[in-house]
């Protein structure tokens, strides 16, 4: 009878990104029948999130052991095709010598390949900007190509040796691709993710611009979307972090302090770290800023190709790697954190409190844990939910950043809460825990429709605004402002008896109203005045350094003196900045529609300044309420002088490219969803008629207006004039409409109007705030 050698059947090893696809002659097969490409943006997320906050833990020296700092992708299985003839179709002449087809983890690989080659571009473009003369031109150059060529290019390409070019695509999908020796890319590989790196490939090989992953050649799939997303923080967060500390991404000066060298560049360069340190962020072509860009990228190349790993199974059979695929995804969703931390609580009320667990406090308030985090289905919206609730939970706790890794999660709760000295003091953290978990429920509920005010205020005073206001934060994506609200939220909830509550007293919402648009108008003068970087950490230090608990006062102290201190406590130093920085295509859109609407809250037209407004009487246009921040009547944001001078219609000094007055406040506006975009690029005199028409409600009247347009030579559409003409909202637009046609639209009254609406969006946002 024959010995059964288990052992030998399944080989299995634990690599490094790196260490996997770097295996001479390798190229990964995707069975026909393996699903599509189908990461969506969760899962995206998580991967961009777990790189960031390795890199952090490392750069701001929270790891005491920097070689135990890794991350586990999860696991590969792969099945060694010995026959070449299973591959299909085939060019016998381009067959890679190692083919690995793919059973289980081509998502994760997939990803990671397409990463790759937007790393290539990223340090392709970065050294680009150091020209030949430059003292760090081959240090630079140097760096990039062993990045570049050495590394990067292996999980993406494989070197076959031989055809136009050498290089094939690493990955191909089984009867839709096929590797070959010279054939057209759009021939030989048809599958999306395969003909994308076929093309970057030879515009890698042919040194000439790299493709662009474009919606029109890959429509709105998700390659298109997660190439884009990925971009983006490559370019919008990574690259930038150097600006000013913050949450987003740890800055060059960190990552060499705490990067071994060789981990980046090979081996030390005190030269160029001399340079990093300059620290210079406001010339963007400086050697430093170039620098701080590249050391910033580098870090996210090692840390994906180095400290991220695989557990690789290779079965020797592929009925056996099939059985191991189904028992690995037959266990169910993974455990989070939360719920490994659940048995420590309930053995310690168990033991230390003599008490049973099951209907004891502590019980009730996981409870409430468990409901917010259960309202999701899949892992990885499972998985976000809980690492979303636990950063933003511990930022309100004691400031801390809170990994995405699950065993520190896991070693932290445990830590923090058998860390408590008293049975009394872990009841409060589970009650908090909970609390905060109430209200994140209420947060990310809440959605405003029918004009619902948020549930906990419906007796405020100033309830539909901060309802707004609410709507406002959440659409602008700011977290942090749950750490201040859900932080009141569980103060006040302290001082009732009964656990669950549907609304405040009175005097409880008004000081939650309050707080809110504390908040709101904090982020809004900040994102008016500055980028969002370094915004996060201010609301890290206030719960860093407070010790007194938590309250309305206390916030408001604190951050006006953030404020004074970045110089944009008063009206003049605050509209020096907005002036320059609240623009259509320098800040988010949320914040110049919220900007717009201030402007319009309870504001008339300035007779003695036509095309101006002035504050007029409480409650005469007001605004600042859930129906107009939800309503298709103000949801586009207008130039009114376009954003491109065709045939010079609008006065030249609008479009100077080093002031760009055309995105500024005075030269915006608020229409319809659906509004024809044929009015953006018309001339003042015709945009101003299709104005006039949205505040006129007399048929008559707009009869005579078309007459009059008809008489200029204009014809005004008729469906443009009645999705205007829809619109319940247009108070806003009275100031512009009031105008004749031979007043000008030109930079000196775009100045003005901008000036005009910077102070009275000061004189309301100041009132919130100071």
């Amino acid at each position: 009878m024959a010995v059964l050698n288990i052992e030998k059947s399944f080989l299995t090893e634990n690599r490094s990104v790196y260490d996997f696809f770097n295996q001479s002659g390798q190229g990964l097969y995707i069975p026909l029948y393996q699903r599509e490409y189908s990461w969506d943006s969760d899962n995206i997320e998580q991967l961009l999130e777990d790189l960031t906050r390795g890199i952090q833990r490392i750069s701001l020296g929270e790891v005491k052991d920097d070689t135990k700092e890794i991350r586990f992708l999860g696991t590969i299985i792969t099945v060694v095709e010995s026959n070449r003839n299973k591959i299909y179709p085939v060019d016998i002449q381009a067959v890679p010598s190692r083919i690995e087809k793919l059973i289980d983890g081509q998502q994760r690989v997939s990803t990671i390949a397409l990463m790759a080659t937007l790393l290539v571009k990223r340090l392709t473009e970065i050294k680009n900007k150091i020209k030949s003369s430059n003292c760090i031109y081959e240090q630079v150059n140097e760096i990039c190509n062993t990045w570049i060529d050495q590394k990067l290019a292996t999980l993406f390409s494989y070197d076959l040796g031989r055809g136009t070019p050498k290089l094939k695509p690493k990955i191909i999908r089984g009867a839709k691709d096929f590797w070959t020796r010279d054939k057209d890319v759009d021939e030989a590989y048809q599958s999306e993710l395969s003909n994308y790196l076929g093309h970057f490939i030879k515009a890698y090989v042919d040194k000439s611009s790299f493709p662009c992953l474009s919606k029109d050649k890959y429509g709105d799939s998700l390659l298109y979307k997660n190439g884009r997303r990925i971009e983006a923080w490559l370019k919008k967060i990574v690259a930038i972090a150097h600006e000013e500390q913050s949450d987003d991404f740890a800055t060059a000066v960190d990552i060499l302090d705490n990067f071994p060298q060789e981990q980046l560049w090979d081996y030390d360069r005190h030269d160029l770290v001399e340079i990093v340190n300059e620290r210079n962020i406001t010339d963007k072509k400086s050697n430093s800023y170039i620098l701080c860009e590249l050391v910033q990228t580098l870090a996210v190349c090692h840390y994906l190709l180095d400290r991220c790993c695989f557990t690789i199974i290779q079965p020797t059979d592929d009925d056996w790697a099939f059985d191991m695929f189904q028992s690995l995804n037959a266990t169910g969703t993974p455990l989070t954190a939360i719920e490994t931390f659940k048995p420590t609580v309930v053995n310690t009320i168990d033991t230390e409190a003599d008490l049973q667990f099951k209907d004891s406090v502590s019980d009730r308030y996981f409870k409430k844990i468990e409901d917010f985090l259960s309202e999701v289905n899949t892992a990885p919206q499972k998985n976000k939910r809980t690492n979303d609730y636990l950063t933003s939970f511990f930022v309100s706790y004691d400031g801390r950043t809170m990994s995405t890794h699950f065993s520190y999660q896991r070693k932290t709760l445990n830590e923090v809460y058998l860390g408590l000295s008293t049975i009394h003091e872990k009841e409060a953290f589970i009650k908090k825990m909970g609390n905060y978990a109430e209200f994140y429920k209420e947060w990310t509920d809440y959605d405003g429709k029918n004009n619902a005010i948020f549930s906990l205020i419906n007796n405020a005073t100033d309830s539909d605004m901060a309802s707004m206001l609410i709507l406002f934060l959440k659409s602008s994506n700011h977290k942090m402002a749950i750490t201040m609200l859900a932080s009141m939220y569980n103060s006040l909830k302290e001082q009732y008896t009964q656990e669950s509550i549907d609304t405040f007293t009175e005097q409880d919402a008004k000081i939650f109203t309050d707080i809110v648009k504390l908040i709101a108008g904090y982020y809004f003068l900040w994102r008016s005045a500055f980028s969002n970087a370094g915004l996060d950490t201010t609301y890290r230090e206030f719960f860093k350094n407070n010790k007194h608990g938590f309250s309305i006062d206390a916030v408001r102290f604190y951050i006006n003196d953030v404020l004074k201190k970045r110089n944009i406590a008063n009206v003049e130093s605050w509209k020096q900045q907005a002036k320059q920085y609240l623009k259509y295509d320098s800040t988010g859109k949320d914040v110049i529609k919220l900007a717009l609407m201030i402007a319009s809250h309870d504001t008339i037209i300035d007779g003695n300044n036509r095309g101006l407004i002035k504050i007029g009487r409480e409650g005469c246009s007001p605004y600042l309420n859930i129906s107009k921040w939800l309503s298709t009547g103000l949801k586009t944001i207008e130039h009114i002088a376009p954003q491109t001078n065709r045939h010079g219609m609008w006065d030249e000094d609008l479009y100077d490219t080093n002031v760009k007055t055309f995105q500024s406040l005075g030269n915006l506006t608020l229409l319809p969803q659906d509004i024809n975009s044929s009015v953006g690029n018309k001339g003042w005199k015709e945009k101003l008629l299709y104005y006039q028409t949205v505040a006129e409600k007399d048929p008559e009247k707009i009869k005579l207006i078309k007459e009059n347009a008809s008489n200029m030579g204009i014809e005004l559409k008729d469906t443009t004039v009645n999705v205007l003409q829809e619109s319940e909202f247009n108070s806003h637009l009275s100031s512009i409409s009031s105008m004749t046609p031979d007043d000008v639209w030109n930079k000196e009254l775009v100045d003005k109007r901008t000036d005009v609406i910077l102070n009275i969006i000061w004189e309301r946002v100041s009132k919130w705030v100071f």
